[in-house]
C-alpha cells in the first residue's frame, strides 16, 4: 500500500512539517502530499494523476490562500465521479456555520485542528486509519 497517498491542502508550514514527521514515523504505509493554496488544489483535481489515482482520503484546511478550503471542497465534489473520496476538513475555528457548510457540501468529517504535537501525532493516525482502513 506504499503507492497509496493521502493529500493534504494546508498552507501553514508547521503543520506541513508536523504532519511529514507523524507519516514517517506513525503511517508508514502511507505517503502525504501537500499542496499549499486553493488555486493549486483546483489545478490537480483537474490533472491526469487525480483522475487516474485520486489520493485515499483528503485532509483539507479552511483557510487557505487563494481560495478557501469550503471553496475547494464545493469545486471538489462537483467534479463528475468524485463524490466517494473522503475529505476531513481540518480548521483552528469551530464556527458552527463552517461545520454546517462544510457537509453540506459534502465533506465527511470536520475536525478542530490539535492544538499541540502530542495532539496530533494521537489524531492524525486515528483520522487516517478510520477513513483509510476501517471505513467503506
Amino acid at each position: 500500500m506504499k503507492n497509496s497517498y493521502i493529500l493534504s491542502i494546508e498552507d501553514n508550514r508547521t503543520d506541513i512539517a508536523l504532519m511529514n514527521r507523524i507519516f514517517e514515523k506513525e503511517l508508514t504505509s502511507f505517503q502525504v502530499e501537500h499542496i499549499e493554496d486553493g488555486e493549486s488544489a483546483i489545478q490537480f483535481f483537474e490533472s491526469k494523476r487525480f483522475v487516474d489515482e485520486p489520493p485515499k482520503c483528503i485532509l483539507l484546511d479552511i483557510k487557505l490562500p487563494k481560495m478557501n478550503g469550503l471553496e475547494v471542497l464545493n469545486y471538489l465534489r462537483n467534479i463528475k465521479n468524485n463524490k466517494r473520496t473522503p475529505v476531513i476538513m481540518l480548521s483552528s475555528s469551530d464556527r458552527p456555520e463552517e461545520i454546517e457548510q462544510t457537509y453540506e457540501l459534502g465533506g465527511n468529517s470536520y475536525i478542530e485542528k490539535p492544538k499541540s504535537y502530542s495532539d496530533l501525532k494521537e489524531k492524525l493516525p486515528k483520522i487516517v486509519k478510520y477513513w483509510v482502513e476501517l471505513n467503506r
